[in-house]
């Protein structure tokens, strides 16, 4: 199955601007389900990715050690502490209306629209916001979790199991089953624990353990420090 990625990429995008229109500013104080983000540096983060330079973004990339998720933090923080919501917002827009660029320009375009789609929920969840995704946007999420890069880590949580989507036509994968909305296994096969409570089957309380000793690995990394998050250089 073919999915036009960026087109998918471009209307995800333009529904989370939306969304985002709407909320106060005091909203996006608000906490996420990216750990240690609230909405607002969770918007920055695409922000930054998409309006950054590739200079700016390899300067960083080297003084934050060659590390993609440091450099990840310390671009939405800095961008996060820099800008108001507003100015975020405008960002996130101008950076979604065409071709990727920048440092998004590397990421494959699978990944990238993925990876808006999860945030989008990473926002919503937590604010009790739920809405009704797309089937094509569904099934597109579903059929991209297996080429996602390792870092992503879905490849390994995915081993040894079958999802099975109940409320999309998707099914991948031999080993113990894992059922739930197409949502729901998109966001926890991507590392989001709080999206495997809404799954059953046997192999969901697998998942389950695995994004707990994920949890219990990342609590016990040193966090950034002040210097580091102010490591900066992005143009």
């Amino acid at each position: 199955m073919k999915f036009d990625y960026l087109r998918l990429m471009l209307e995800e995008s333009r529904d989370l601007a939306s969304f985002l229109e709407e909320l106060p500013d005091t909203t996006w104080r608000s906490a996420s389900l990216c750990a240690g983000w609230r909405v607002q540096e969770v918007v920055a983060h695409m922000a930054a990715g998409h309006g950054a330079s590739l200079a700016g973004y390899l300067a960083t990339l080297v003084r934050c050690g060659g590390s993609v998720e440091k450099t990840s933090e310390v671009m939405a923080r800095r961008f996060a502490a820099t800008h108001s919501p507003t100015e975020i917002l405008a960002a996130f827009r101008r950076g979604t209306t065409g071709r990727p660029k920048g440092p998004t320009a590397l990421v494959r375009r699978a990944e990238l629209f993925t990876d808006h789609l999860v945030h989008h929920q990473d926002i919503r969840r937590p604010l009790g916001q739920p809405r009704d995704i797309p089937e094509a946007r569904l099934l597109a999420a579903l059929h991209s979790l297996k080429r996602l890069s390792a870092r992503v880590g879905s490849g390994a949580r995915m081993r040894g199991l079958r999802l099975a989507a109940d409320d999309v036509p998707f099914r991948t994968g031999i080993g113990a089953e894992v059922c739930g909305p197409a949502e729901a296994l998109v966001m926890a096969v991507c590392g989001r624990a709080d999206a495997a409570r809404d799954l059953r089957g046997e192999g969901a309380e697998l998942l389950r353990r695995r994004l707990a000793a994920e949890a219990d690995g990342a609590a016990s990394r040193p966090r950034l420090k002040p210097a580091e998050r102010d490591a900066g250089g992005v143009g």
